[in-house]
């Protein structure tokens, strides 16, 4: 698979490689869209890493439902630790502290080289979210961490999505953070509408109104 469709903008091819910044507002429907589009892909035999900052692995897991297979989904759940303190791993689980970023790029090697080592060279990678990580570690410590990870992700092929929260950050921070990107799935909302975009240095799509539930983002 050399590319991906994006799956609520058609236009939109997402080459391997790709790092994608998912932007916007609380409730706009951005988390649903990169669970479901996560659960469709791993369900279609990529490989998926998915980083938790904000609900338990275990919550997670009862969303995907009948589609959660540990061979193919990994998750690293950075909110269980600090809660319990003595949470346990298991070899599809990992857990972590939201301030050890270290911890963190070594869990999501240690997830791309068993894919690797297993044969799997399609894999997804979510970022849910980075205003978490940003909330706890400065600008530039996220930076040089970002800047190792979409560069794994470029060197493998990958394709990532990191959620980032509007309105949590000063514009110098998403200026800073889109230089890494290779484009950003935009969300609004406007007069109890939803809105989805894409953008890039290269290809910008005019907005297109969505619905959304629990499950799926749905272009109307």
């Amino acid at each position: 698979m050399s590319q991906m469709m994006c799956r609520i903008l058609p236009e939109v091819e997402l080459k391997k490689g790709s790092n994608i910044m998912v932007y916007g507002p609380t409730f706009s429907g951005k988390s649903i869209f990169v669970r479901s589009l996560f659960r469709d892909l791993t369900s279609e035999g990529y490989g998926g890493i998915y980083v938790l900052t904000r609900d338990s692995a275990e919550s997670f897991i009862e969303w995907l439902g009948e589609y959660y297979d540990p061979e193919k989904i990994k998750i690293i759940d950075c909110v269980t630790k600090s809660m319990l303190g003595n949470a346990r791993d298991t070899d599809s689980i990992k857990r972590e502290t939201v301030m050890d970023l270290t911890g963190i790029s070594a869990k999501i090697s240690k997830f791309f080289e068993e894919f690797w080592r297993s044969g799997v060279r399609d894999v997804v990678l979510v970022f849910d979210s980075l205003s978490t990580i940003l909330m706890y570690m400065n600008l530039q410590t996220v930076f040089r961490f970002l800047h190792i990870l979409t560069g794994r992700v470029k060197m493998t092929g990958a394709i990532a999505f990191y959620i980032v929260e509007e309105g949590m950050h000063d514009e110098k921070t998403i200026v800073t953070l889109k230089q890494l990107f290779s484009g950003m799935i935009e969300f609004k909302e406007e007069n109890g509408r939803k809105y989805v975009r894409f953008v890039s240095p290269f290809k910008k799509t005019e907005w297109s109104e969505i619905a959304v539930d629990e499950n799926a983002v749905v272009v109307v």
